[in-house]
């Protein structure tokens, strides 16, 4: 039997935007000769930056083989291409660059003649299909511990492919939204520009953008194939939208109308020639036949009647519908008339004034259409600029960093700023959200930052309103607005409601905690400071010496037995003494007011003091130490706006500051020095935090969500 030369057609679907969790590549490389074609799709769930660089690893290696001719040195040849891919994806993992490991989804092959070789590494699958049999060409994904730089694409599969047959490689995102079974009888039933459309328009339908693929169709060759012209594309952009009829007719229409406009004055003597040669005469005697009708059918129905006058008469419609029907006569008889009218020599001229402002109005829109779309084309193309600008900003701030040049960080800040402003493009929002998402990785790597990202979930759920958390131990417990009190075990993921303070005692303002008492201690809105006990889940007033009350204060905190009220209006700290069962009536804490307001305070034997412009205030003794600031907070944020809650005790040797324009809680030295920060994504609004560093973890709270970092 004589072997039949094939010949592959090949069919692509591809993505044309960048994807926020991944990198997505595919394509072939024909040489002139045409004995042999290369193919390729790459998959990485990593950023954009290290994914051109692990593409264009590998494929030029395909192309510099690609330049060989003739088949069976290409087919030798394909081994060595794989190893030295191997080895130039090594020496990138060797200088540091490893996050593409365990991460790349990738096929790379070749077709000579009747013969198929590829090489893959990770997640992706291959079919072929045969007299309506699937079979699975690509091998299972290694596990990620047996993985190796230099060993990425560990093996070579060969075989021989058949008139007929056909064979899809795609990523593992393709599958999950098309059945194989689907696959079968689309691959089956339509050639391969059919398939691949089919296919596209399947995923379109559920917007799905993020699959790359590659059809095969392997077919004899004869002069009836040669001869076939293709009408279709062989390459699919998911990401662009096919036009429609509708959308193609409305186009011609509105160039017919705009290019009518540009001619207003002889397109509406046009018009109204038009109009008085074939529609006036149309509409006269028109009108004149409904009315001979229109009589013929009223002498008929009296002569009816009369003959049948012995007959009961039927109504058939009722008043209500007697009425509509003679409104529509009514209607149908003004509309003849207003025609007439309006054709009449007298009228002619409103009909031309009206036909020229039709056509000035129609102008004027494109007018407007067009400088809309000029003013979106402009914005677009800036967006686009401060991408760009962006990009090579960063790559520049990446090298500088890389060689220790200065200017490296003023950089990044700069890219930062671009990037966001391209974000304002819907067209490239998403490619530009994923550079901007890049930077904040490498300002947050620079400013020792712990990020907590928009897609993190929440560890724990708490419940209550506006609540505030304090942790003891593993234990963080939660104290609602309107009183209710309790328990989260981080241990046992388990919940616990322990109390809940009256209606009468007010909502709770601050809370601190006593170690040695095991006490918590609530002020609240009414003035009143409330106990609760740990040990017994039980709450109760704290008293007062007679004639004493509680001041008015926007804090509270304790240190031995002492309890300390923070006093934003007087400027001024309210030291309460302990006398047996009761406190002693305030005294001043301070040799002098404050004169900035204060928000939040914070004691481990030192008082510290937190301020509504930012700054930290160092108070020994009754006075301020001068020679304390905070310092070191890095740009661009070194600025505290929106301060909001101070945190230090006796066993925690550095300090926080919840800043909330940042969605950030930083970290200081108790000498006032920057050591770190833990910030959220605008997506997660930090409302509160708790700290245990004896347990190295911090933990944020957002709504009634809790976030758990370590430290």
């Amino acid at each position: 039997m004589t072997e039949v030369n094939l010949v592959a057609k090949i069919g692509q679907i591809a993505t044309r935007s960048k994807h926020k969790d991944r990198f997505l590549y595919v394509g072939t490389i024909e040489p002139k000769d045409l004995a042999e074609v290369f193919f390729y799709l790459i998959e990485i769930d990593t950023p954009w930056v290290d994914g051109e660089k692990i593409k264009n690893t590998i494929l030029f290696e395909l192309l510099e083989n690609s330049k060989t001719t003739g088949a069976k040195s290409q087919v030798d040849s394909f081994e060595q291409v794989v190893k030295n891919i191997n080895n130039n994806l090594a020496e990138l993992a060797a200088k540091g660059e490893h996050e593409w490991i365990g991460k790349l989804n990738s096929i790379i092959g070749l077709l000579s003649g009747n013969e198929i070789i590829f090489s893959q590494t990770g997640n992706i699958s291959g079919y072929l299909f045969r007299a309506n049999k699937i079979s699975h060409i690509t091998e299972k994904p290694l596990e990620k511990d047996e993985l190796l730089p230099q060993k990425t694409f560990l093996s070579l599969i060969n075989g021989e492919v058949s008139q007929n047959d056909k064979v899809i490689i795609a990523n593992s995102k393709l599958y999950s939204h098309i059945s194989l079974d689907r696959l079968r009888q689309t691959l089956t039933t339509f050639k391969y520009l059919d398939a691949i459309d089919e296919i596209a328009k399947n995923l379109r339908k559920t917007k799905i953008k993020d699959v790359n693929a590659i059809v095969f169709e392997f077919n004899g060759q004869d002069g009836n194939e040669e001869n076939q012209v293709e009408t279709k594309p062989n390459i699919i952009i998911l990401d662009d939208i096919p036009e429609s009829k509708l959308l193609h007719y409305s186009k011609v229409a509105y160039r017919g109308a705009i290019s009518g406009a540009k001619h207003t004055g002889r397109g509406a003597k046009l018009a109204v020639s038009w109009w008085q040669k074939n529609v006036q005469p149309k509409i006269v005697n028109g009108v004149k036949s409904i009315n001979k009708k229109k009589k013929s059918v009223t002498e008929t129905n009296r002569s009816s009647n009369e003959k049948f006058s012995g007959l009961p008469k039927i109504n058939y419609f009722n008043r209500e519908n007697k009425a509509r029907n003679r409104k529509a006569k009514d209607f149908f008889a003004n509309l003849v008339y207003w025609f007439r009218e309006l054709l009449a020599e007298k009228n002619r001229k409103f009909l031309y004034i009206g036909l020229i402002i039709l056509l000035l109005g129609i102008g004027f829109i494109k007018i407007q259409i067009n400088s809309r779309d000029n003013l979106g084309v402009a914005k677009q193309a800036e967006s686009l600029e401060s991408l760009n600008s962006a990009r090579n900003l960063f790559s520049q701030a990446i090298d500088d960093l890389g060689l220790n040049r200065e200017g490296g960080k003023e950089k990044l800040i700069e890219s930062k700023t671009l990037a966001q402003k391209a974000t304002e493009s819907a067209a490239i929002k998403d490619e530009a959200t994923n550079l901007l998402d890049q930077i904040q990785s490498k300002l947050d790597e620079i400013n020792s930052a712990v990020r907590l990202t928009r897609s993190a979930e929440a560890n724990y759920t708490i419940t209550g309103e506006q609540p505030i958390i304090y942790a003891v131990g593993a234990d963080i417990y939660s104290f609602s607005k309107n009183g209710d009190i309790s328990k989260y075990d981080t241990r046992k993921k388990s919940s616990d409601s322990l109390a809940s303070i009256g209606q009468s005692d007010g909502k709770i303002i601050s809370i601190t905690y006593s170690d040695s008492a095991d006490l918590f201690y609530l002020y609240t809105d009414a003035k009143k400071v409330v106990v609760f006990d740990l040990a017994t889940n039980s709450i109760e007033d704290l008293g007062l010496e007679e004639n004493s009350q509680w001041e008015n204060a926007s804090a509270i905190s304790i240190f031995s037995t002492n309890i300390y009220l923070l006093d934003p209006e007087s400027g001024q700290i309210w030291k309460h003494l302990k006398t047996g069962d009761q406190y002693s009536a305030g005294t001043k804490y301070l040799s002098t007011n404050l004169t900035v307001k204060s928000i939040s305070l914070a004691i481990d034997g030192d008082v510290y003091v937190l301020n509504e412009d930012g700054s930290v205030l160092k108070i020994r003794r009754s006075v301020v130490d001068t020679a304390f600031s905070i310092a070191g907070t890095p740009t661009p944020e070194n600025q505290i706006n929106s301060p909001m809650k101070i945190f230090t005790d006796v066993d925690t040797t550095t300090i926080f500051v919840f800043d909330k324009t940042e969605n950030r809680v930083i970290e200081y030295s108790k000498t006032g020095q920057y050591k770190r920060q833990f910030v959220a994504d605008k997506e997660i609004e930090i409302s509160d935090f708790a700290v245990n560093e004896k347990m190295q973890k911090i933990w944020l709270l957002s709504g009634n969500n809790i976030y758990e970092l370590d430290m």
